[in-house]
């Protein structure tokens, strides 16, 4: 049952009782099937405002900390930059020392070209203490897989040849300049079987 049909069963007359329902809003009465809905109102209303103000007071205090703490914070940006530069040294360092070791390891070896057995090398492991894992054993599979560029004996006396050079014999004159009217003439006889004295 609505309010209208509520007062027209109490002998309210039918004008009477649509006068009362049209002016109800204007007067700020409202109906409701709840109980007592206005004291609830008026405490989720307060809930509200405390909600609210305790929203502002929490805004303002971040306000606040980043004011107070703008040096901080450009502080910490300056001490993460420098410990990423701290962590790029060390990790150079790292990489300068396994290059050392491993051309110090294939130096011990005799190589003859330390640079492209290094090359031939390919990337190392190192473990946590910038050693090069099995290093030993990569130059010893180097040195099988490419005998030349190592010397036969780690001996001092490398001798006329330095290590990991052999002298091709080019049949020149012991470096003596060779006379090329002479030697095509003689070729050209032996090809014809003329012998020259």
């Amino acid at each position: 049952m609505d309010f209208k049909s509520y007062l027209l069963s109490v002998g309210v007359t039918e004008e009477q009782a649509s006068k009362i329902v049209s002016g109800m809003p204007e007067n700020n009465l409202f109906l409701t099937s709840e109980e007592h809905l206005d004291e609830r109102y008026n405490k989720l209303k307060e809930q509200k405002e405390q909600a609210d103000n305790d929203l502002t007071a929490a805004n303002k205090l971040v306000d606040d900390l980043k004011k107070d703490n703008k040096d901080v914070e450009d502080l910490q940006k300056k001490i993460a930059d420098y410990e990423g530069q701290v962590e790029q040294l060390k990790a150079e360092r790292l990489e300068t020392q396994k290059t050392y070791s491993i051309k110090e390891a294939l130096q011990k070896e005799g190589v003859s070209d330390v640079d492209y057995m290094l090359f031939k090398l390919g990337e190392l492991e190192v473990d946590e203490n910038g050693h090069v894992k099995y290093l030993d054993n990569k130059v010893k599979e180097l040195k099988e897989a490419n005998p030349t560029f190592f010397t036969a004996d780690n001996s001092d006396d490398k001798g006329d040849n330095p290590p990991g050079y052999q002298v091709l014999d080019n049949q020149l004159d012991k470096g003596k300049p060779s006379d090329p009217t002479l030697a095509a003439t003689q070729e050209f006889e032996a090809a014809l079987g003329i012998k020259s004295e």
